[in-house]
């Protein structure tokens, strides 16, 4: 015997299927995110080459370096240069940083080490 509604089930669940693909999914930053261990907090700043200074420490860029913006977008290398703010950094075992997330002006990330800090009169 054949249900007569099957039909317009299906639609129904395909129709469910794209409205759900079309909704915004959570942002990927939760003001409680949490960060791969090892990760450290500072103010970052992109010189030319690219080069990075977190705390006005100089740290060397891994081949692989990614960065994420604000918008959690990934910022080509070309762009780096004069990219500064806030951000949370991962090194490897080699002391390269490879990972890089921009965060917003003013955003401190709980349970994250603060990184070394050689500035003489500006604290982060």
């Amino acid at each position: 015997m054949r249900v007569p509604c099957l039909p317009p089930l299906r639609r129904f669940l395909s129709a469910a299927a794209v409205v759900a693909g079309c909704l915004p999914l959570p942002a990927q930053a939760q003001p409680g995110q949490a960060y791969p261990m090892g990760s450290q907090f500072g103010y970052a700043s992109f010189g030319p080459g690219p080069s990075l200074q977190v705390n006005c420490v100089p740290y060397p860029l891994g081949p692989g370096l990614r960065v994420q913006s604000t918008q959690h977008l990934l910022v080509l290398r070309g762009q780096l240069p004069g990219l500064s703010g806030p951000a949370v950094f991962l090194r490897d075992a080699m002391g390269n940083v490879f990972e890089v997330w921009m965060l917003a002006p003013g955003q401190v990330p709980a349970g994250v080490a603060q990184a070394a800090n050689q500035c003489l009169f500006r604290h982060f």
